[in-house]
């Protein structure tokens, strides 16, 4: 068995390095050619406050119901109860609420954080940790502290805060329980009785004005759907995937020129990529003897090599458009998948022959995980299709929150 460890500083870095691990039993995640800080900068840009191990709406609504819940509490009973357990229990309780009430009502349990550890030792993966750098960006948290930080801050300074009778908070210093995090509609007291992972239209209004009102997210993708009223239409089936959706972005004059350039390196970063990932697939296919995969690869291959040829993907500025991501982010690339991604894009120019494309990628993937790629360690068993192969970005997270929001702005209350 391998076991390994790290050293953190504080609890964001902790927190990264969970919600890394978290990512790692998702499917399609799995990084053999090392282009996931490429990926997660484009996701970043594109998709800010999101993350593919958040679930529903409800948690940016509720974790700041909970804080303001503690902040309620007498100064006596804040000052003997730390704001961290109260949170760990309250989240549980949440969990059980919301599974309770989902049975009743005969909706799925899907999207319920903990629903089948909550009987069993408690939640594992927290809404608070999982949605903490959203809660901040989307200024419902309003405090650049981690939340580690926040909550044993706000316990030591407890005794100077107090609370404002105010659904949206307040900016003014003296009442600074609800200047560091807003109250959302309906979050003051207990739980509702009937509560659901489902909006109200005023808990649905609340999110679309944060998720769309910040300057710094002004070109993200939920805050441009929402500002223009496109959401509905980008919700359609037929756009489920990002590919498709890319497609129909390009086409919309009301979205910022920002957001549809952002898109479309995006997705022409995905068309570039997909090619490596089947060429991958394939490789461990013959590793593996399984001519059922080894079949699928070459089709695969044949119809994204036939796709990309005429679309101008690969060209002299092409490394330059795809690492413009991470650029803008400040992120620095790892120097071996910016010489892998410049050989990708050199041979792909110079039409080279699928032997050779097949030694870049094997060569990649022994650099990027030496002695732990599947190449060497292979599965031990079968599957249909190993990492990554088109990349959705955090497109599937962003459809689930803004088809909530939408949803719940039909309501009539």
């Amino acid at each position: 068995m391998i076991r390994f460890g790290w050293v953190d500083f504080s609890s964001d870095d902790r927190t990264r390095v969970q919600q890394v691990l978290a990512l790692l039993k998702e499917p399609g995640t799995l990084d053999e050619l090392g282009i996931g800080q490429v990926r997660d900068a484009f996701s970043d840009l594109l998709f800010p406050g999101f993350s593919t191990i958040q679930t529903r709406a409800r948690y940016f609504l509720a974790v700041p119901h909970i804080l303001l819940d503690w902040a309620s509490l007498s100064p006596k009973k804040r000052r003997n109860l730390p704001l961290e357990r109260y949170l760990l229990e309250a989240e549980n309780e949440l969990a059980r609420t919301l599974k309770t009430n989902h049975e009743i009502a005969g909706l799925p349990l899907d999207g319920i954080i903990g629903h089948t550890m909550v009987e069993s030792g408690g939640v594992a993966r927290r809404p608070s940790s999982t949605y903490w750098n959203g809660l901040k960006l989307f200024n419902i948290i309003n405090s650049p502290k981690s939340l580690a930080e926040f909550c044993r801050d706000w316990k030591r300074d407890a005794g100077d805060y107090s609370a404002v009778d105010a659904e949206e908070g307040s900016d003014d210093a003296d009442h600074r329980f609800e200047s560091d995090v807003r109250r959302p509609p309906g979050a003051r007291g207990t739980w509702r009785d009937d509560v659901t992972l489902n909006l109200s239209k005023a808990e649905a209004d609340f999110l679309s004005v944060h998720f769309c009102t910040l300057k710094e997210l002004e070109h993200s993708v939920a805050g441009q759907l929402l500002s223009t009223e496109l959401a509905d239409s980008a919700l359609e089936e037929k756009y489920k995937r990002f590919a498709s959706f890319s497609v129909w972005a390009s086409q919309q004059t009301s979205l910022s020129l920002i957001s549809k350039g952002r898109i479309a390196q995006a997705q022409r970063f995905s068309d570039a990529i997909e090619g490596a990932h089947i060429i991958f697939n394939g490789l461990l296919a013959h590793e593996m003897e399984d001519d059922d995969l080894a079949e699928k690869c070459l089709g695969y291959f044949s119809s994204w090599r036939a796709r990309v040829a005429h679309s101008n993907i690969f060209h002299s500025g092409a490394l330059v458009e795809w690492l413009d991501a991470p650029r803008a982010l400040g992120i620095t690339v790892n120097p071996r998948t910016v010489a892998f991604l410049d050989d990708w894009n050199e041979a792909m120019l110079n039409a080279a022959p699928k032997k050779k494309l097949e030694g870049l990628v094997r060569a990649q993937a022994l650099k990027n995980k030496p002695g732990r790629s599947l190449l060497v360690r292979l599965p031990r068993t079968k599957s249909t299709w190993y990492g990554m192969k088109e990349l959705e970005y955090r497109w599937s997270t962003a459809r689930g929150m803004l088809s909530d929001v939408m949803e719940g702005k039909k309501c009539l209350a």
